[in-house]
């Protein structure tokens, strides 16, 4: 047998001669989206890191693998698209200059939120936390890979929904893990069948953690919030939209009653234009009253008006309901005394017959007969059953039910018979022509079923970058995508689609979009003082994408530094405009970090526009006049620690954050 590998879908190992696991049908020449992390890396020498799972405005989850206990896992990559970028063919993370800030106010919430989770991680109903680290400029959580199916699908299995028995049983341990999340601070605020999973044993796991304003719109990041099953308040930042325990008490009613009833809920947001949520008792009249009560009071659409902790909805939910009046026996009025008859029937079988004893008055015709119960007998006190008063809708579902199979019955049986009693005008060769094109019908009506029905709403994607949500939609749509500058919007950025936001189409539909293909120019930033991997952020964010690196060769400058630019084989300074649209490449001269350097340059040599032309061209102009500029040094010089020095030191990332998260 030959050596083995690794499967970056289901992660199984299978002979390394093959090109397509014989497990999952991946086939390794599949290729990957370039914004996330090529399938194949290996994360601190121990995690190999398989094809993306989701993603979302906040990070993308990954299968993976750890090759020190020999298990799945899933890891958790915090990458913001509105604030950063992938470097090509790495797994580094290259953030926007100008997003900084919020970058890492982010990632600070974001470590924050799993370090909570960790400290959680006995607790058997949520998605355990394995490890955490910093690197490429950004923090990965390791979280356990759940083998189990999403509820949704669950539900689907059990023909779309469950009895209050089965939910009775399945969800308390689930209700006092989100009781735990709110008192330890962690709001969820993406309770749904998509995040809840049911493993082999039966056990429900909550996962889906995300930082808040990845479920709130307008709070910074791209939002993602589960249709039906958001709270209102998630659909507005402003301070009056507050959130807290109320709000992950809707998301849990929200799953109730699609269990339930199998419908899924309206969502809150129109709800808020026209409420006409039905009762779920409405809709399965099985459910318990109290039940279908407490649900609708954790789904008001007022946070303040809602039940507010999932303490209170447990006890709302299996509260006893006071116990109906014990059933009588219809109430007969006392005719009027009139003298007593014997009647000619026989007796009541729960009667004795009247036999007076020795020594007593016979005065019967005096009193009015004895009242009876109809329908209904006192159980003794050592019966286990009893008796209910059975209703007409009960007494004739039976007898309906099997009239209706009778006559479905009947029905298949007359056309089927029909072709073979009814008269022939061309023989035998015309009934055979019948019978093939009815079948052919036959074939073209099953072929028509499959096809996808109007029933999937057209999401608004403009201001939506193109490649998250080309991978989001995947299984809904189908893009085809039209780039062109635009000075406007970034690059990525959706300008226009074809099919307006809320129309039902069917799946598979092409949508046509527009996409910023970035500025059609823009004037070369300055490069002195800076990094070379600051400069691809300064080039970006001026809007410069048509752009090479090249290392110098020369030996003079400072290390991990721009020396020289050029486009089309002559120098260019900084300040001149360049166009993207022309299709010429910018190409930027640098030094690595470990280039070793005859001597450093000065301040103002650096500074200058035709100062890095003389390291790199052979003619160099400037060079006579360097000895003139060595006095105007020391001026300079305090102003190079803080535009050099925080840019330097190796073992900091991009901008200094790798030390402080990856002591974790």
């Amino acid at each position: 047998m030959g050596e083995r590998r690794f499967c970056y879908r289901c992660m199984e190992k299978y002979d390394s001669d093959q090109h397509i696991c014989p497990y999952c049908g991946f086939d390794e020449t599949t290729p990957h989206n370039a914004n996330y992390i090529t399938p194949g890396t290996v994360l601190r020498d121990r995690y190999l890191v398989g094809v993306l799972l989701e993603c979302n405005g906040e990070g993308a989850a990954y299968i993976g693998h750890d090759l020190s206990t020999d298990c799945k896992v899933m890891l958790r990559e915090y990458m913001p698209v509105n604030f950063c970028t992938r470097v090509k063919n790495k797994a580094t993370i290259s953030v926007n200059y100008n997003n900084l800030a919020k970058y890492k106010a982010f990632m600070a919430e974001y470590t924050e939120l799993n370090k909570s989770l960790a400290r959680l991680r006995n607790n058997s109903n949520i998605e355990q936390v394995l490890d955490m680290f910093a690197d490429n400029n950004t923090t990965y959580t390791v979280f356990e890979y759940i083998e189990g199916q999403k509820m949704l699908d669950y539900l689907k299995d059990n023909a779309g929904e469950l009895s209050w028995e089965q939910v009775s049983r399945l969800f308390p341990p689930l209700f006092t893990t989100i009781g735990i999340l709110h008192n330890t601070g962690i709001i969820h605020r993406a309770i749904s069948p998509e995040t809840i999973f049911i493993n082999s044993r039966g056990e429900l796991k909550l996962s889906g953690f995300c930082v808040s304003a990845a479920r709130t719109v307008g709070a910074g990041l791209e939002h993602e919030l589960f249709k039906g099953y958001a709270a209102p308040e998630q659909y507005s930042a402003s301070s009056s939209s507050r959130q807290g325990t109320w709000t992950d008490v809707y998301g849990v009613c929200a799953v109730l009653y699609r269990a339930l009833t199998g419908c899924m809920p309206v969502d809150s947001l129109s709800r808020l234009k026209h409420d006409d949520l039905c009762e779920p008792a409405m809709l399965n009249p099985s459910i318990p009253q109290h039940v279908s009560k407490a649900i609708m009071e954790g789904m008001e659409l007022s946070g303040s008006d809602r039940i507010q902790t999932i303490t209170e909805l447990v006890t709302r939910l299996f509260e006893q309901p006071a116990a109906p009046l014990k059933p009588v026996a219809d109430p007969v009025p006392i005719p009027p005394q009139v003298p007593y008859s014997e009647p000619a029937a026989e007796p009541d079988m729960y009667e004795a017959p009247y036999e007076p004893q020795q020594g007593y008055y016979d005065d019967r015709a005096n009193y009015p007969p004895p009242v009876k119960e109809r329908y209904y007998r006192e159980p003794d006190d050592d019966d286990d059953y009893s008796v209910e008063k059975v209703n007409m809708v009960d007494r004739l579902k039976v007898p309906v039910i099997i009239g209706i199979l009778l006559l479905a019955i009947l029905l298949i049986i007359v056309v089927f018979l029909m072709p073979v009693f009814m008269p022939s005008e061309q023989g035998d060769e015309s009934s055979v022509s019948r019978r093939s094109s009815s079948s052919e019908e036959v074939t073209e009506a099953s072929e028509d079923s499959d096809e996808p029905k109007p029933d999937t709403e057209m999401p608004d994607l403009v201001g939506k970058f193109f490649s998250l949500s080309e991978d989001k939609y995947k299984d809904y749509f189908r893009f085809e995508a039209e780039y062109v500058y635009d000075n406007e919007h970034e690059a990525d950025m959706i300008l226009e689609q074809d099919i307006e936001a809320g129309t039902l189409v069917p799946q598979g539909k092409l949508v046509k979009l527009k996409v910023s293909k970035g500025k059609e120019g823009a004037d070369i930033p300055p490069y002195s003082g800076l990094t070379v991997s600051q400069y691809e952020n300064a080039l970006k964010e001026a809007g410069i994408s048509n752009y090479s690196l090249i290392e110098s060769a020369s030996t003079f400058g400072t290390p991990d530094s721009v020396t020289q630019l050029q486009v089309d084989g002559k120098q260019v300074n900084p300040g001149e405009y360049f166009s993207n649209k022309e299709g010429k490449k910018l190409i930027i001269y640098y030094l690595p970090k470990d280039a070793e350097v005859s001597q450093q340059p000065t301040q103002a040599a650096t500074s200058a526009p035709t100062a890095a032309p003389a390291t790199e061209a052979p003619t160099a102009a400037p060079k006579p006049t360097d000895p003139p500029v060595i006095p105007t040094d020391p001026p300079p010089v305090p102003t190079d620690p803080p535009v050099v020095e925080p840019q330097t030191d190796p073992n900091q990332g991009e901008y200094g954050h790798e030390g402080e998260i990856g002591s974790w």
